[in-house]
């Protein structure tokens, strides 16, 4: 077998399926591997790296396992590093695969050689974990570690890099069966200090962050609710990760309801929360004491906020184990007609007629891809999710273009289930020629485009400031006209009246 063979093999045995990338010379063996390999591994070609790298993205989220994308080096990998930089600050495992030139050039100059760029030093800041492959025997050991790292502790983007004469090069080597990562649980000590807190505790209030949403522990986290009579505010890489018309859902941290919880709380439970800059407005929140705080990166504990009591440990295997030692205890402390009370302010919230008639028309478990945009801002409060991997956005970077292109990713993902991508004008044409992508692989991704011509949010930031603004105006295709010349359905709403027929036929369509 070649280096591309076994590296093929390699990703096969963890399980690996889809594949978004672009071809090169460099990956000539992987993709002649992959050729032989489509009964069991579909490879998408998408248009652009950026958009390849939020495509895997939004694949990683949706399903909570590892997405996969695969660039040429040099410009190829620079272009991937915006949605491998999303990656990075949403804790999402997208495993990138790149190539590089021959090994007996490693010493040369990289700025002298095609493609040539010092991947180690660009991409280590923005990666959990980087593989340099220079021979062929070192490719099963780099994938199993690789995939190692995608599956343990905190997720991130994993990197390999791959030599093309290891790609090119022979040999017989064993492949590594699948690798399901370390996965920790609190110390008997932790768990007994956790409930000496809960116990204590009348008015507990339940954190969701992102960890819920990627170890799949919508189940655990609402027996933990039920035990303690407790509400659930999410974050914003949290949401869905507990159904938003449940009993104990009062909405998103720093709404107006979860505050007003929050600061009748006698202690606060985060679990699978690194207390990011939106969550917490750039860290000026007030967090109340005590805190037991839950993370699957032990580092993060008392990084923002002090815990009272931290565990570094699996959000779902810790809760487990809290659920069972509540289960022993007699708790009488509770929310009670508080927590009804609660749940009346938050589903009294009226939303915006467009975000309250897409949930109207979506199907419950459908997923929604929000790009950076003023209406998409609204989404993450006013736009209500039951499942988890069913909302993706950029919650820190704030990467335009991430609309369409995760929205791909999540349809490649469940092709069954009804996925839509919601854009500003501006962030769909970082990422348009995508649209190329979900035609040709027959993708019925919708794309909701808010045509304003401008960068919205920038230009209201320029007017507050200085009553005047610069550089956000756009000239704009005809949508409808652009869309149909890719061999997509374009259709226009002019009318606020008009949108929800509309939106009822575009999810109509095939």
């Amino acid at each position: 077998m070649t280096g591309g063979d076994i590296f093929v093999e390699c990703l096969k045995a963890q399980g690996v399926k889809d594949i978004f990338g672009l071809p090169g010379n460099h990956l000539d063996t992987v993709y002649e591997a992959l050729y032989n390999n489509q009964a069991n591994i579909q490879h998408y070609v998408t248009r652009h790296e950026g958009g390849t790298a939020f495509m895997a993205d939004g694949y990683a989220r949706a399903t909570g396992d590892v997405g996969v994308c695969m660039t040429v080096p040099g410009p190829g990998s620079n272009n991937a590093s915006v949605g491998i930089g999303e990656a990075n600050t949403a804790s999402s495992p997208v495993l990138w695969i790149t190539g590089q030139n021959p090994s007996y050039l490693a010493q040369r100059d990289p700025k002298k050689s095609f493609h040539g760029l010092d991947q180690r030093a660009a991409f280590t800041p923005m990666t959990k974990h980087l593989e340099i492959v220079h021979r062929v025997d070192q490719i099963p050991g780099a994938v199993n570690r690789s995939f190692s790292a995608l599956r343990s502790g905190r997720p991130g983007p994993v990197l390999i890099e791959l030599a093309k004469d290891a790609l090119d090069a022979e040999a017989d080597l064993p492949i590594p069966p699948w690798n399901n990562g370390i996965q920790t649980t609190a110390a008997p000590q932790d768990i007994d200090a956790a409930i000496a807190l809960l116990s204590k505790a009348e008015h507990p209030l339940i954190i969701a962050g992102g960890g819920i949403n990627h170890t799949r522990a919508t189940a655990e986290i609402l027996a933990f609710a039920e035990l303690l009579d407790a509400p659930i505010v999410m974050t914003g890489f949290g949401k869905g990760s507990v159904p938003e018309d449940s009993p104990h859902s009062i909405g998103i941290f720093r709404d107006g309801v979860a505050q007003a919880a929050m600061n009748a709380s006698d202690l606060i439970v985060a679990v699978g929360t690194r207390f990011n800059y939106r969550d917490t407005g750039n860290w000026s929140l007030k967090i109340p004491q005590p805190l037991l705080h839950i993370e699957a990166d032990p580092d993060e504990i008392h990084k923002e906020y002090p815990a009272t009591v931290g565990i570094g440990a699996n959000p779902k295997l810790v809760l487990r184990q809290l659920n069972a030692a509540l289960n022993d205890e007699k708790r009488t402390g509770g929310w009670g007609e508080g927590l009804r009370e609660l749940r009346r302010q938050f589903t009294a919230i009226e939303r915006p007629q467009i975000l309250q008639e897409m949930r109207e028309v979506m199907p419950r478990d459908a997923i929604l891809s929000v790009d950076v945009n003023i209406t998409g801002y609204g989404a993450l409060a006013h736009f209500p999710c039951y499942h988890p991997g069913s909302y993706i956005f950029s919650g820190v970077s704030v990467a335009m273009g991430i609309g369409l292109t995760g929205a791909i990713g999540a349809q490649v993902a469940y092709p069954e289930r009804k996925v839509v991508a919601l854009s500003g004008d501006g962030g769909f044409l970082m990422t348009c020629p995508d649209l190329a992508t979900a035609v040709m692989y027959n993708l019925p991704v919708v794309t909701l485009v808010m045509n304003d011509n401008q960068y919205t949010s920038i230009e209201r930031g320029q007017l507050r400031r200085f009553g005047k603004r610069i550089g956000v105006e756009l000239v704009n295709p005809d949508f409808v006209q652009f869309a149909e010349s890719f061999g997509a359905v374009g259709l226009r709403v002019e009318d606020p009246n008009d949108f929800k027929p509309m939106f009822e036929k575009a999810l109509a369509l095939d």
